[in-house]
């Protein structure tokens, strides 16, 4: 295995992990942070590449990603939760991480071996190729379970961060792939800024919900 295959591994296991936790987790905060670790490993892998194979479009993606999904976006987002008294934590979340945490486990095993049958037959034989189909159901799975409007969105970037390692896995040298990240960091911003606006115009502060009762 030759260093660019170790460090793909290990860029690799570290997405699948955080998207593991993503599940796991119910406090906005460490979600927040998750998603920011997230997408700088992809940066930190797209700069890796763009290293190695003197790639000037991998550079341009990956100081993208490093601007505006693991600075700008977290930075709005952590600014909605302190300055609209976001909940700390999903409503009744406390009675779903374990169940969120195991269906997560389950379904990354389960389209692993769905992506080997189906699609991987037809795609180049690449160490982890099957990761961002894994993380991309990871993020399906999250916008269907959640319904705090801030987990949602940052399910959206999990998938956008799936559609880019996907694109560079499978095309490396793709100029599109700039325009492609640059329109879906585009509308992550537009989506964060009309939602979070919708919901503070229609019912004032989002989310707002007595506090849940304890239970021992």
């Amino acid at each position: 295995m030759n260093v660019t295959e170790t460090v793909e591994a290990l860029i690799g296991l570290g997405l699948l992990l955080t998207a593991l936790y993503l599940q796991a987790e119910s406090f906005l905060d460490p979600m927040v942070d998750a998603i920011a670790v997230q997408s700088l490993l992809l940066a930190a892998f797209l700069g890796w590449l763009a290293y190695s194979d003197q790639s000037y479009e991998l550079a341009i993606v990956a100081a993208l990603i490093l601007g505006l999904r693991v600075l700008l976006i977290p930075f709005i987002l952590r600014r909605q939760i302190r300055a609209f008294r976001w909940r700390a934590r999903e409503i009744r979340a406390s009675q779903r991480v374990a169940s969120h945490a195991l269906a997560a486990v389950a379904l990354a095993i389960v389209a692993w071996f769905v992506f080997q049958e189906t699609l991987a037959p037809a795609l180049p034989a690449l160490p982890g190729i099957a990761l961002p189909f894994v993380l991309l159901v990871e993020g399906l799975l999250m916008l269907a379970t959640r319904s705090n409007t801030l987990v949602q969105v940052i399910g959206y970037l999990e998938e956008e961060n799936a559609v880019v390692y996907a694109g560079v896995l499978f095309v490396v040298a793709f100029p599109l792939l700039i325009e492609i990240v640059v329109f879906l960091d585009v509308l992550a911003v537009v989506l964060v800024s009309i939602i979070l606006s919708i919901q503070r115009t229609v019912i004032g502060v989002p989310e707002e919900e007595p506090m849940e009762e304890l239970t021992g």
